[in-house]
């Protein structure tokens, strides 16, 4: 009986310590389009599938699948002690719906070769301002919807724009009136405000460790590249700038290159 307790004794240590090291999904799912924030001990070093990733000093860190993911993603912590972790996630699939849009001018649709070097450019622009690999952790916190209103058009949808098959939407359409207010969902840095071909006044927010989201269509602009803005200001206002049939705006969230679905980051809109 004493040298069951002995050994008890030995392994008890061990396994509090296995369980404080693991690596956990504080929040998200592994889906097509999630965005999951993960938490591991503090002065963890992780990777996701072998490539090093950014971890916040408390520990925090990000992973996500875009649309069509089906890569399993294998995150490994190596802690100060020496211990290793390991947390595979394998994303869930989707089916997206399709829709369709008619009315759109001719040249936002099948643009004319003199604005072809313009789209080049505002491509460019948009990579960049996706980019940054900022420090500031607002992505681990509870994000917001922008604006209230009628949901038009929904992440992943595969889209005809007259008639003609067009890539897929990777935002969230809301359909507001023109001037509503709309709101940073969660503190951030402005990384870029243009006047873009395709959506017009366009605003992305960095929220840190590869995370930004992106405002599409609007009217009037209220902030500035490099403003630190924190959750709840207001940034913008609703319009139809660009392609865009009527007043709305157009919401994506990024991981880095990586097109991810707000619906799934946000939740369910709160009843107006």
């Amino acid at each position: 009986m004493h040298r069951l307790r002995f050994l008890l004794f030995l392994t008890l240590p061990y396994l509090s310590l296995g369980q404080a090291d693991a690596i956990e999904i504080l929040n998200g799912q592994a889906i097509q389009g999630g965005l999951l924030v993960l938490k591991t001990k503090p002065g963890a070093k992780l990777t996701i599938n072998g490539k090093k990733t950014m971890v916040t000093p408390q520990g925090l860190a990000v992973a996500g699948f875009h649309r069509d993911d089906t890569t399993t993603l294998i995150v490994q912590a190596k802690h100060p002690n020496g211990t290793t972790e390991k947390l595979v996630l394998k994303p869930s699939t989707r089916n997206y719906p399709e829709q369709r849009i008619d009315g759109l001018p001719t040249e936002m649709v099948t643009p004319p070769p003199v604005v072809l070097e313009r789209i080049a450019r505002d491509r460019k622009l948009v990579i960049a301002a996706r980019a940054h690999a900022s420090s500031i952790n607002a992505f681990a916190g509870s994000f917001s919807w922008p604006v209230k209103g009628i949901v038009t058009g929904v992440y992943g949808s595969r889209r005809i724009l007259n008639g003609k098959p067009r890539a897929p939407h990777y935002g969230i359409d809301i359909a507001a009136p023109e001037n509503t207010p709309i709101s940073a969902p969660q503190d951030g840095i402005v990384r870029m405000v243009s006047d873009l071909y395709f959506t017009g006044w366009t605003i992305v927010l960095d929220h840190g460790h590869g995370v930004s989201s992106t405002f599409l269509h609007l009217k009037k602009t209220f902030v500035s590249v490099g403003n630190k803005i924190r959750k709840g200001a207001k940034i913008g206002t609703v319009g139809s700038t660009g392609r865009s049939t009527g007043a709305h705006l157009d919401w994506r969230i990024n991981l880095f290159e990586k097109r991810l679905d707000p619906a799934l980051v946000a939740g369910p809109m709160p009843s107006q």
